[in-house]
């Protein structure tokens, strides 16, 4: 298959491509794997997030000079005038912090690399390329995790990723409790969520980048739904709560 991108993302599949034809020991998440993934299982999926940045995870021994080759190599080769600028070191609760500057210091774009294992991915092949992508119950989990807690203000849009996932695919709840598991990590209650749906329409609202964006009305009765039917509300009376339009 071919990736599924706009000309703005162009420079950052090529990033993907180059790193995979090196085999890096990367696996990429976030919105280019959602959006290659939502593709495959759904070609004819007219609705698009654009994305700005690389979200991945390093699935090797924690190595910083070898990350740094890896990355410095694949951005001379894609455009020399381009250079790599570390801005943020890897510690047990952050990522490295890339940015990809031009010859005027202006940011390309930025890499985000989780130094954290991510055994759950699978292989897709793009353009005769094998790229690492994290698996959409992995994608899922980071994504229920997002909108269970009380930051999910500054994380709407994944609300809007958790119904593109739910509406066009079948992913395995068991699979997902799983990886939560194995990450050390429990849903919240989505108290929050489920308390303030109107300022999360707002919020939505406001969300760009998107072409054939779907009613909030939509996307909140899949969502909502989908917590219900799956009873991962666990700690708070899911009638205190308005689940659908």
């Amino acid at each position: 298959m071919k990736h599924r991108s706009i000309e703005q993302e162009s420079f950052l599949y090529k990033i993907v491509e180059e790193l995979s034809r090196d085999n890096a020991p990367i696996v990429f998440k976030g919105g280019l794997a959602l959006k290659d993934l939502l593709y495959i299982n759904n070609p004819d999926l007219n609705i698009d997030r654009k994305t700005i940045d690389i979200d991945a995870n390093w699935i090797g021994k924690y190595d910083a000079l070898k990350i740094n080759q890896y990355l410095e190599n694949t951005i001379k080769k894609i455009d020399s005038n381009y250079k790599l600028v570390l801005y943020r070191e890897a510690n047990d609760n952050k990522s490295m912090g890339f940015n990809i500057v031009n010859e005027e210091e202006e940011i390309i774009t930025k890499i985000d690399l989780d130094i954290k294992d991510n055994p759950f991915y699978v292989i897709c092949n793009v353009n005769d390329v094998e790229i690492k992508y994290s698996s959409l119950e992995k994608i899922m989990a980071d994504k229920l995790s997002s909108i269970s807690n009380e930051h999910i203000f500054r994380r709407t849009k994944d609300i809007l990723d958790a119904y593109l996932i739910v509406k066009n695919n079948k992913v395995d709840i068991d699979k997902i409790k799983d990886i939560l598991d194995y990450d050390g990590r429990k849903l919240g209650d989505f108290s929050t969520m489920l308390s303030n749906k109107e300022i999360l329409e707002e919020s939505y609202k406001k969300l760009t980048g998107i072409s054939n964006k779907p009613e909030f009305s939509e996307v909140w009765k899949v969502v909502t739904e989908y917590i219900q039917e799956n009873e991962l509300i666990i700690n708070e009376k899911e009638e205190d709560y308005e689940m659908e339009m």
